[in-house]
């Protein structure tokens, strides 16, 4: 395989890799939106500043993890199976 080939290789699965991270993390996200929505509606807290912090720390959270997968992958390759 050539060495332009090979790197594109790695940049698809790279991106594949990140797209994947970035859809589980935001399955997460979701929940924990979906967990703030409920106790809130359920339960006699209000909906504060403190909540939309919660939200947004698990979404930069989403992100980061995503870039980071991206990067690793690009760096970092992956072992072959045996």
């Amino acid at each position: 395989m050539s060495e332009a080939a090979a790197s594109a290789r790695t940049q698809t699965d790279a991106k594949d890799r990140a797209w994947r991270t970035f859809v589980q993390g935001l399955m997460i996200d979701v929940a924990v939106g979906v967990t703030l929505v409920l106790v809130t509606a359920f339960a006699t807290i209000e909906w504060t500043p403190a909540y939309w912090l919660a939200l947004a720390a698990s979404l930069g959270r989403t992100i980061l993890q995503s870039a980071v997968a991206y990067v690793m992958r690009v760096f970092v390759a992956p072992r072959l199976k045996r």
